[in-house]
């Protein structure tokens, strides 16, 4: 969790599970046959329809595999696509609300890029400076300070959580554990906190520094949560289903999520809503990646920018990039949580994006959906099929 891996010419990133505390073994659920895609339209959508359909199969081949969601946009068209039946015995469709994890991360990096469009924050600000009290310990070597950027882009040296992070809780003891944490006990426990690496160069990914860069948003904008989102996002990608508290009570729209067991798993509200706190269906996913790839935004666009690392692997607003000199860079991120697993991709200069979700968290399930994702676009930018 605390370093990159490193890219072959399909990418597997690391796992970088938002729930520090996940102890993930060998799934026992076996995975049911993909449900037939939507009509096809055209000879060009008929090509990358049948794409998908022959690489998602793949994937639900593999034990515990019994939804895959997922949205893609390329060449101005859209692809929707679901396979599966959730919980419920449902299948799933564009409003089907699952999980989205530590996606959420990127969101908070659009929000810090309207700050700095606005200039109410400057990127390398020393970030104690826009906090109420004092905090010697979040100090870098050479007594250089953590700012923005070290944040957006996991350099700080913050650690992954500092609550709720004991992995011999039951799922029960740690939900109440995230019920309870409120704003108030993450600034205390922030003055305790020691860096795990105090260089401000080394990635180390942190939810700490996402949900910091979040609370400080709050302060700078004097507005909530939900206010900084409706304004600054949800205006720009005219999303209607993404939410960050969301009921569990039988409502047919809403996937369980299931561990590598194959056990139900509980939806997390609250908590780090900054970090990993949203839920979104696969159509608001689309209007979000759409927004990235056709809006001629200024904020949006910044939120692209590499902040950190090399041309080839780098980070911007809470974005890893890849191959950022080249005509097919991407921007991409994953997530999880207790039930779901997700993978999200931009290729901006190629107006291609591309969403996929599942409703089980496996030790590898992070990665396979990454898998999945780049043999997609291969064989649909390539022509194959």
């Amino acid at each position: 969790m605390n370093s990159e891996r490193s890219f072959t010419s399909i990418i597997k990133v690391k796992t970088l599970f938002f729930f520090a505390c996940l102890s993930l073994s060998i799934p026992c659920v076996f995975g049911e046959t993909p449900y037939p895609i939507s009509e096809r339209r055209n000879p060009t959508q008929d090509s990358i329809e049948r794409i998908i359909t022959q690489e998602v199969a793949k994937l639900m081949k593999s034990t515990g595999y019994t939804v895959v969601s997922g949205a893609m946009y390329i060449g101005g068209k859209i692809h929707q696509f679901h396979y599966g039946k959730i919980g419920n015995g449902k299948t799933p469709d564009s409003n089907t609300i699952y999980e989205i994890g530590s996606i959420t991360k990127t969101y908070t990096g659009l929000l810090l890029s309207q700050a700095v469009y606005d200039h109410k924050i400057n990127l390398d600000d020393d970030i104690r400076s826009y906090l109420d009290d004092n905090y010697p310990n979040l100090i870098l070597s050479g007594n250089k300070p953590i700012t923005f950027r070290h944040l957006i882009t996991h350099t700080s040296g913050l650690p992954p959580t500092i609550n709720c992070n004991d992995s011999a809780q039951t799922t029960d003891e740690q939900l109440d554990c995230f019920r309870l944490f409120r704003k108030e006990d993450f600034f205390k426990q922030l003055k305790n906190v020691k860096l795990t690496n105090n260089s401000g160069k080394n990635y180390q990914y942190s939810g700490v520094g996402i949900q910091l860069t979040g609370y400080i948003l709050e302060h700078v904008y004097k507005s909530s949560f939900h206010e900084l989102f409706q304004k600054y996002i949800f205006s720009r990608s005219g999303e209607q289903n993404t939410f960050s508290k969301l009921k569990n009570d039988g409502n047919s729209n809403v996937s369980v999520g299931k561990n590598n067991e194959g056990a139900p798993m509980p939806i997390i509200n609250g908590y780090y809503n900054y970090a990993g706190g949203l839920k979104s269906s696969t159509s608001a996913m689309l209007n979000y990646m759409k927004m990235y790839l056709e809006s001629n935004d200024k904020v949006v666009k910044q939120a692209m920018d590499r902040l950190a690392g090399d041309v080839q692997y780098g980070r911007a607003y809470a974005w890893n990039t890849y191959n950022y000199d080249k005509e097919n860079k991407m921007l991409y991120h994953n997530g999880g949580t207790f039930g779901h697993s997700s993978w999200i991709a931009l290729y901006p200069d190629q107006k291609i994006g591309i969403f996929i979700v599942t409703n089980i968290v496996t030790a590898d399930s992070q990665s396979k959906l990454n898998e999945l994702s780049n043999s997609i676009i291969s064989k649909s930018t390539n022509g194959s099929n």
